[in-house]
């Protein structure tokens, strides 16, 4: 049964995205260059200080 609804979801997306919008009043976070940074010095986002979280926020 919960296989099922799982699917029935999955199917009501034919790009297969799922997201929220973002808030407004939130930065835009360079996601790419994020994972691209992250992948390079082997770190998770979470481990990233403020400095260098900054670079990938654009808070325009």
């Amino acid at each position: 049964m919960k296989r099922k609804k799982i699917e029935e979801f999955d199917d009501a997306f034919e790009d297969g995205v799922f997201a929220f919008p973002p808030s407004p009043s939130e930065p835009k976070v360079k996601i790419k260059a994020l994972g691209e940074y992250c992948k390079h010095k082997g770190v998770l986002p979470t481990d990233l200080s403020k400095e260098e979280m900054s670079q990938f926020l654009d808070e325009e």
